[in-house]
């Protein structure tokens, strides 16, 4: 083995046989047949190193909901135990009301997590600010990437459009402020759907958390009820989707809420998590000739134009 984090792996396991899988801006992935079991080893770009680090704070919680974790001690390199089958494998042909209950039970198990891990670790991980102090900063500055907006880059991306995120600073400065007066930043996934939530023998564990930041927690949502939304083809206001946020929202009713102030709160969260997606998405691509490359480099500005809509 070459590939030094082959070569890392390969003294992780016992008779590791690799695959090469993929690689893309943000991390290279290779599956690891080997004597433990099937494990997947993941090398990050400089882009998303913090991965392995957030990963070893997240473990040390106890949760179940990560599969095993074993990290480089220097390295963005970590090797995960394979989680099963993915949930949207899993729920493909399931019934709506099936779909619903599934994330019912995922949800406030998550809360869970956010609600036990201290932010100080996360941050001395590198996990990305983008707690509500953050918010305007990180908004100039995508707004001041000017090569993100452009048509050969966004060519869906309107004038009007363009000005609408150029003149969302005040409104993303108001929100920011009532977020920061609601509860501390903790960490959030903010890419939680059914692709990289995993089944194994009854267990439930979510992967990938190259995209997570710290910030207010219900952000998650945004991607979460987005996605499932548009698999029971309805709006995210649809009443089928009310028990998903409600079970999430009751675990964090700790201070005497009531559900119209989570309520409220939910709804400030998600609509500046958008900038957090955009951040995101910049951070893993890099370049937008990089996002051209891949076809994602619309990305940024779609969700631009979502934030505090």
């Amino acid at each position: 083995m070459t590939n030094p984090a082959l070569a890392w792996a390969g003294g992780e396991l016992t008779g590791p046989e690799p695959t090469f899988v993929r690689t893309r801006p943000w991390a290279e992935v290779w599956r690891i047949e080997a004597v433990e079991g099937r494990w997947w080893l993941k090398i990050n770009s400089a882009a998303t190193a913090y991965e392995p680090h957030v990963l070893e704070v997240l473990s040390g919680s106890g949760t179940t909901l990560l599969p095993a974790v074993r990290t480089h001690p220097t390295q963005p390199w970590s090797l995960l135990a394979d989680a099963g089958r993915s949930a949207r494998d899993v729920l493909a042909a399931a019934p709506p009301e099936e779909r619903i209950a599934f994330w019912s039970a995922l949800l406030p198990a998550y809360a869970e997590l956010q609600r036990s891990v201290d932010a100080a670790p996360l941050r001395a991980a590198g996990l990305p600010d983008l707690s509500a102090g953050s918010l305007l900063a990180v908004y100039d500055e995508l707004v001041a990437d000017g090569g993100w907006y452009v048509p050969a880059v966004a060519p869906e991306l309107t004038a009007d459009q363009w000005a609408q995120i150029r003149a969302a600073g005040p409104r993303l400065a108001a929100a920011a402020q009532r977020l920061a007066e609601t509860r501390p930043p903790a960490i959030q996934h903010d890419d939680l759907h059914d692709g990289n939530v995993f089944v194994s023998d009854g267990r439930t564990m979510i992967i990938d958390w190259g995209d997570a930041v710290l910030a207010h927690p219900f952000g998650t949502l945004l991607v979460s009820l987005d996605v499932l939304a548009a698999q029971l083809d309805c709006s995210r206001d649809d009443p089928r989707l009310r028990p998903v946020a409600e079970g999430y929202l009751e675990v964090w009713r700790t201070g005497g809420e009531s559900r119209a102030e989570l309520d409220r709160e939910l709804g400030l969260a998600v609509r500046t998590a958008a900038l957090s997606r955009a951040a995101g998405w910049r951070r893993a691509l890099g370049t937008p000739e990089s996002g051209r490359e891949l076809g994602f480099a619309d990305a940024v500005a779609h969700w631009m134009t979502r934030v505090v809509v």
